[in-house]
């Protein structure tokens, strides 16, 4: 028993370190591939007494893995260029929206300064950096904690993500750093904070798109977060939803247009997916059949009190 406790600390623990030491000598594994390894390897670290789970962890999330790899794949592959994607109803709706200027021009006119880092500036960064990592490590800690809930968090992420990428597609769109010259204030934090990231095994430039701005998928997936954790943490989620949305307008990668549309795209697929059925996956150990249960024995009666015989004169009427 001692041993199982000291494992059970002693991996995690081995996990924490080594992911320490990787990400200060690497940087941060923003790329899928290698996300998702640290991931596979901290819910392995996490669940090291219970190592027989480790069969249906790759069987849930293996799909999942596959999925989002090919989108990858897929929405690099519709790139087209900046003079084919659309723009003007974007402009035209954002100006609607700020009484005759592009949010995105206004803010950064009197907020931005060329060259100087401001703290909102690095604070824009970390909310955006979240993007890489909130809705992975919250599939990771519903694996761990609520199987069920995790089967259909992966299907609603995987819905918002295909729908997204099929968007992609369909209406390819410009970015207001593309369309207007706005300054991408978060690469520019990013280099002055000299923050390294982790090679992917597979991305390379052909996977880039630059004009997959509609829906805007860092603002979809704060949503999905907000509605699928409702009413459970509904102000902070709320609060995190709006500070993804400014981050993205304030910053120049998305217009407030691109941001409504995901947000919309977000609960569409909460809505489709709120009564799917996932299938379950188990293990060996937890599919086999439950030894039958003993019928139950009915309690023996209470022994009757021995009576002496009554006396047949008594309880005779009198004559």
């Amino acid at each position: 028993m001692r041993a199982q406790r000291a494992v059970a600390v002693a991996a995690p623990a081995a996990y924490l370190a080594a992911l320490g030491v990787t990400v200060a000598a690497w940087g941060l594994p923003v790329a899928r591939d290698q996300l998702f390894l640290w991931l596979a390897l901290g819910m392995a670290a996490f669940s090291v007494t219970a190592w027989r789970s480790w069969g249906g962890m790759v069987l849930e999330w293996l799909p999942l893995f596959a999925l989002l790899v090919l989108y990858d794949f897929l929405r690099g592959a519709v790139a087209v260029s900046a003079g084919r994607a659309h723009v003007r109803a974007q402009l035209d709706l954002d100006r609607l929206i700020g009484a005759g200027h592009v949010p995105t021009t206004w803010l950064q006119d009197h907020l931005y300064r060329a060259g100087h880092v401001r703290w909102y500036d690095v604070a824009i960064w970390a909310v955006y950096m979240t993007h890489f990592f909130a809705v992975w490590v919250v599939a990771a800690l519903l694996w761990r904690l609520d199987r069920a809930r995790f089967r259909r968090y992966a299907a609603l992420t995987v819905t918002l993500t295909l729908a997204a990428f099929l968007t992609y597609w369909l209406y390819p769109a410009q970015p207001p750093w593309m369309a207007l010259g706005a300054e991408r204030i978060v690469p520019g934090v990013w280099d002055h904070l000299g923050v390294g990231t982790m090679q992917s095994a597979y991305e390379n430039g052909s996977l880039v798109n630059t004009v997959a701005a509609m829906p805007s998928l860092h603002a979809a997936y704060p949503a999905m977060l907000l509605l699928f954790f409702w009413p459970r943490a509904r102000v902070a989620l709320a609060l995190y939803t709006l500070a993804m949305g400014f981050a993205l307008v304030y910053g120049g990668e998305h217009f407030v247009t691109d941001i409504l549309a995901g947000w919309a795209m977000a609960g569409a697929a909460y809505a489709v997916t709120r009564s799917v059925r996932t299938p379950r996956w188990r293990s060996r150990a937890s599919a086999r059949p439950a030894a039958p249960r003993l019928p139950l024995r009915a309690a023996p009666a209470p022994a009757s009190r021995t009576m002496s015989r009554p006396d047949p004169g008594l309880g005779a009427p009198r004559r």
